[in-house]
């Protein structure tokens, strides 16, 4: 294919297609021409990747080994058994990454029911996990509980809508069903090897994917093209999809924590808050970069400042044991103490996993205590409505001495140009 890379992006908003046609090598055609609104387009669009490993293996004897801590836990709270619905935990027990199916455990029995159309691809992923074909799964499941007469099956509330509890309950009228409550999403806490090479590995093609954009941009694009191409990038690059929307805003724009890409010129002398991530293998990155456009006023280098010094007093206060508010404490006290503390509106990070956002909360009423295996962010930021916010995140990795950063670009101040 040489050097020269078309892609096409469908941008759909309020049922209009926006076709987006990033150029590289094509000198001949001018910005203004790069992008063309159509009403009413239909267009198949197939992304393809250098990389063979896009498609990831299943991990194999990690899967049956979770299903086995699972089995261990419903025995402790009394559980016969338990409907596994929500798509990350499908995928974490079972590796299906389909999304729609009913994962039954019914120690020492256990099953993953599928529609149709993910009979073949749960086969696939699934190794030795036994799977059945069901045009409607849940009442399957709900049918094989009743006749092996079990009487109390655990459900993930945490994960359910009003409508479909009721409609399980209904299904299972003789039966008592509790609450797993977050059960589930603590034990995803904890990450493996695999799951930290997953992570590393989506980190790497985010991390090359904006050293490209970074390369690629010039003063004329707009948030939106710059999101546009780090996502184009980012799978070129091996990614399964991006982890969020890319968030790039400029100027007042950065003020909002989560702003989106809007079609509007980066704001000269004034910050870039660009918030990125991507998924590989099931698993996500989540890196916040704030960048300048031209030289920063005093006011913001001393913001920048102030949140450079929140974001390492975070990390350095990272150790197995520590309760995960006393991080967020870290971080905020360095803004309280500089004078933003009602500019800090947000909690300092997150656990990323399977979801991007996950347990534990890095917030001042998280209590859970840092073990290692877990994986978060660190992203305080100070947000000043009418002038800009400035954000800095990494993910971090508890380990048994301390921590470890994952993400790789240095969190100096950066002038774009």
């Amino acid at each position: 294919m040489g050097s020269v890379y078309r892609t096409l992006f469908i941008i759909i908003t309020n049922l209009k297609c926006k076709l987006i046609l990033t150029y590289r090598d094509f000198p001949s055609i001018g910005r203004g021409n790069r992008e063309r609104s159509f009403s009413h387009v239909g267009i198949g669009l197939f992304l393809t990747s250098t990389h063979a490993d896009i498609n990831v293996c299943p991990m194999g004897e990690n899967f049956t080994t979770r299903r086995q801590r699972f089995a261990a836990l419903l025995g402790e709270k009394g559980l016969d058994g338990a409907l596994v619905i929500h798509e990350a935990n499908l995928r974490y027990f079972t590796g299906f990454s389909g999304g729609e199916g009913v994962f039954l455990c019914l120690p020492p029995d256990e099953l993953l029911l599928v529609d149709p159309r993910y009979t073949l691809r749960a086969k696939e992923e699934c190794g030795t996990l036994p799977v059945s074909e069901a045009v409607r799964p849940l009442e399957d499941a709900a049918r094989i509980i009743r006749r092996k007469r079990h009487r109390r099956i655990g459900l993930e509330t945490a994960h359910l809508t009003v409508d479909l509890f009721r409609k399980i309950k209904r299904l299972l009228a003789e039966i008592s069903v509790k609450s797993l409550k977050d059960h589930l999403d603590r034990v995803r806490m904890l990450k493996d090897e695999e799951e930290i090479r997953r992570i590393e590995k989506a980190i790497e093609i985010h991390t090359r994917a904006l050293e490209e954009t970074l390369a690629w941009l010039t003063p004329d694009v707009t948030e939106r093209e710059w999101a546009v191409e780090f996502e184009y990038r980012a799978r070129r690059g091996g990614a399964d999809r991006l982890s969020f929307e890319t968030i790039v805003a400029s100027g007042p724009r950065s003020a909002a924590p989560h702003a989106l890409a809007d079609p509007v010129p980066l704001a000269e002398g004034a910050p870039v808050v660009f918030d990125h991530g991507v998924v590989w293998g099931g698993y996500c990155s989540d890196e916040t970069v704030t960048f300048f456009t031209g030289e920063p006023s005093r006011r913001f280098r001393s913001l920048f400042q102030v949140v450079r010094e929140a974001h390492d007093a975070a990390i350095e206060a990272v150790r197995p044991g520590r309760q995960a508010r006393e991080i967020d404490a870290a971080a905020r006290d360095v803004i309280v103490k500089a004078g933003y503390g009602d500019y800090f509106t947000h909690s300092t990070g997150h656990g990323v996993g399977l979801e991007v956002h996950e347990k534990p909360a890095i917030s001042a009423r998280d209590t859970t205590r840092l073990a290692p295996g877990m994986i978060f962010t660190v992203e305080p930021g100070i947000y000043v409505t009418g002038e800009g916010g400035i954000r800095i995140e990494d993910m971090i990795l508890v380990t048994e001495t301390g921590c470890r950063v994952l993400t790789k670009r240095a969190k100096s101040l950066t002038v774009l140009f």
